[in-house]
């Protein structure tokens, strides 16, 4: 959420549509509740790690995926996680990703203990 409500008051006096999606519908009630003072959202649930087409979500309709400390707790990303954004993409499309890039301890010791920060396979 914090991500998004920088980029929502960077794109304040733009015309965008958004999508915020979380593979919980309790966090999705907590973003709308944190983002009440914006326009024009759209809150939908989305488990990437299962095809998005199923989930109700258009082929080839998004210009940018913003994916925020988010991906590294997928099980598979290069074989399931990737193709599935790509598949949300629209041509020329991009992939904002943000992530950890260097292992640390203290990180591990706080946030490992939750689920899914162990579960990536390759």
């Amino acid at each position: 959420g914090a991500t998004t409500q920088q980029v929502l008051k960077a794109c304040n006096s733009r015309q965008i549509t958004y999508t915020f999606t979380d593979v919980s519908p309790f966090f999705l009630e907590k973003a709308r509740d944190n983002l009440a003072e914006f326009s024009g959202l759209e809150y939908k649930v989305l488990d990437i790690e299962k095809d998005p087409k199923l989930q109700g979500f258009c082929c080839h309709s998004y210009d940018l995926i913003i994916a925020a400390n988010v991906l590294h707790s997928t099980a598979n990303l290069q074989e399931e996680t990737l193709p599935h954004i790509q598949s949300l993409l629209r041509p020329g499309g991009h992939l904002l990703l943000l992530e950890l890039t260097q292992q640390s301890s203290w990180i591990d010791l706080i946030f490992g203990v939750t689920q899914g920060w162990w579960r990536f396979s390759d």
